[in-house]
């Protein structure tokens, strides 16, 4: 990468410098170009915006309320999978017409909450939950519109824990348990149950899942109009991959317009649920350089961050593009960069070619903005990082990184027998 590394016109060294004003004890934070990120969320939208389709970003990849915040101004609402997401979308300012409410363990409080409060759309996954829904439909006198989400039995490359739409996959009902629900809809009278969900897998970096997606929705909506009942949404969900440095990204722009020259005329409304693609490349983990170990002539560069703040590489075999700030002179060479956590699973990644490195140097890990943060814990008993937003040149600390003094004042005995 040439110049200074920044995001939102602030160098990251700078927005790193600045917080340890505020935080003299972190090694490590995660730092969003709120810029890029509301440019990403008008390119989406102007990318689909033939079907003029319910963009709903999916709060389960970054639910900082400074985030969400930012992609409402660009017209883009919330896919939330629990009740808090649900709160957080509604304290952020999306209104009840921008939210979806997805997921496959539905709670009474889930459903509640939507028919009191007001949603979009509810995705539900199994036909029994239309009941569920249906009573808490009622109590509130609020009529809910239902996707019954199927699984198409599509399977997607990548990572096993990122395809969603296989046979083996937890989620959804059959073609035929949809046809059945569909055409025995009035046994749900506060439902408009008249929409399909389809969600295949995560960071797709070719259509072709998606085409295949797409006709399975377009063929069952066709058959249930046969059966007297009509579908009018379509929700397709996300998926769309970014490119980690590979190469490769997903073909926004080009699916976009064929989806659009597919479905012309058909007269549906249709949702889309965008995560990785909107948030992920506007994120970035600086994380200081520990130490540096060699031994039997291999290169160990040991990070302040570790798997507990970027799970990703750990959980899925992640890879993420990896610089220094300031590179040093010399030679790149092959390093593997590790975490603390005392676990052989904590690596970044393994033959790294990175310049000499020293301890206090600081270094850039790509592409965090999605499944990064807001999949931290506090394991090793390690304090979720502070995270920083930049926007034309302002930095602001969005959430205070944790203390091991925060993490010890949580201790809380309740007496609840005896």
């Amino acid at each position: 990468m040439s110049g200074t590394p920044a995001a939102g016109g602030v160098a990251l060294e700078r927005a790193f410098a600045a917080l340890r004003v505020l935080e003299p004890g972190c090694h490590a934070c995660y730092v969003y170009d709120l810029d890029a990120l509301e440019a990403r969320g008008r390119r989406f939208r102007a990318a689909f915006a033939a079907l003029d389709p319910l963009t709903a970003f999916a709060l389960k990849a970054n639910g900082l309320p400074a985030v969400l915040e930012r992609l409402r101004g660009a017209g883009v609402g919330a896919e939330a999978g629990s009740l808090g997401e649900l709160e957080l979308a509604a304290a952020c300012g999306c209104a009840a017409e921008m939210r979806v409410l997805n997921g496959n363990g539905r709670t009474p409080e889930e459903a509640g909450w939507a028919a009191r409060q007001g949603v979009h759309s509810v995705n539900a996954d199994h036909v029994a939950e239309l009941d569920l829904l249906e009573r808490a439909a009622a109590a509130h006198a609020r009529p809910l519109r239902v996707a019954l989400r199927v699984n198409p039995g599509i399977e997607t490359p990548g990572h096993r824990y990122v395809a969603t739409g296989g046979e083996e996959a937890k989620f959804g009902v059959s073609p035929e348990e949809a046809l059945a629900a569909w055409a025995a809809r009035a046994r749900w009278p506060h439902l408009a149950l008249d929409g399909i969900h389809l969600h295949v897998g995560s960071q797709l970096t070719e259509p072709a899942p998606l085409e295949r997606a797409l006709e399975v929705a377009l063929g069952m909506a066709d058959e249930s109009a046969r059966r007297g009942a009509p579908l009018g949404l379509v929700n397709l969900g996300g998926g769309f991959g970014i490119d980690y440095g590979g190469g490769v990204e997903f073909p926004l722009e080009s699916w976009a317009r064929r989806l659009a020259e597919r479905v012309a005329g058909r007269g549906l409304a249709w949702v889309l649920e965008p995560g990785r693609w909107l948030a992920g490349p506007a994120g970035v983990l600086v994380a200081e350089v520990l130490w540096v170990k060699r031994r039997d002539g291999r290169r160990f560069v040991v990070l302040a961050a570790g798997m507990n703040d970027l799970l990703r590489p750990a959980l899925y075999h992640a890879r993420h593009a990896i610089e220094p700030l300031s590179p040093r002179a010399g030679a790149s060479a092959p390093a593997t960069v590790v975490g603390p956590v005392c676990e052989s699973a904590d690596v970044f990644a393994e033959d790294a070619m990175l310049p000499p490195l020293e301890p206090g140097d600081l270094v850039a890990i790509r592409d965090v903005g999605a499944y990064g943060a807001a999949m931290a814990s506090n394991y090793n008993g390690r304090g979720r990082l502070a995270e920083l937003v930049a926007s034309r040149g302002r930095l602001v600390r969005a959430r205070a990184g944790e203390t091991p003094a925060d993490l010890a004042a949580r201790g809380r005995n309740d007496v609840l027998i005896g």
